[in-house]
């Protein structure tokens, strides 16, 4: 049996409305993955880094400082890391 063009969109239609219901039940069946220890402990670095990194790099009213971008914090910031 042949399907039409039409009756094969039909299907498909009924098929994604059908999933989009069940969406919120199928996401809650996968389990989240634990991060590793080295991820969280670079995470941890990262933030005492970027913390530092924006206390040099900004004004004590927390605009950035004249000629630098975000992009220069974090910059500073992965090198901060480094030594952490």
């Amino acid at each position: 049996m042949m399907l039409t063009v039409d009756e094969y969109m039909a299907l498909r239609r009924l098929i994604t409305s059908e999933r989009e219901s069940e969406g919120s039940e199928l996401s809650q069946e996968t389990p989240k993955r634990r991060r590793s220890r080295n991820a969280r402990a670079n995470d941890k670095k990262m933030s005492k880094a970027l913390e530092q990194a924006n206390s040099e790099l900004r004004k004590n009213n927390g605009e950035l400082r004249k000629g630098i971008s975000q992009a220069d914090v974090l910059r500073r910031a992965h090198r901060i890391k480094k030594t952490l």
